[in-house]
């Protein structure tokens, strides 16, 4: 029988690896967490060891509260 258990998948912004996630809702909280968020819709896909985001990402620096943008 196989192991049913859910385990956390890496989530990939760009092909780099940011964190950990088990669900599209946590994925989205980790963005949120890190100040990464896309200039228009990313495209996005589940795999069966990751989640995987790809476009323009744009990531908010926590002490000045500037931004940085990095195309993908």
């Amino acid at each position: 029988m196989p192991d049913m258990t859910m385990r956390p998948k890496t989530v990939y912004v760009s092909d780099v690896p940011i964190g950990r996630a088990l669900t599209w809702d946590e994925v989205h909280a980790l963005l949120r967490a890190k100040g990464i968020w896309f200039l228009g819709k990313p495209g996005a896909a589940e795999g069966h060891t990751g989640f995987f985001l790809e476009g323009t990402a744009a990531r908010q620096d926590q002490e000045r509260g500037r931004f940085g943008i990095a195309a993908a």
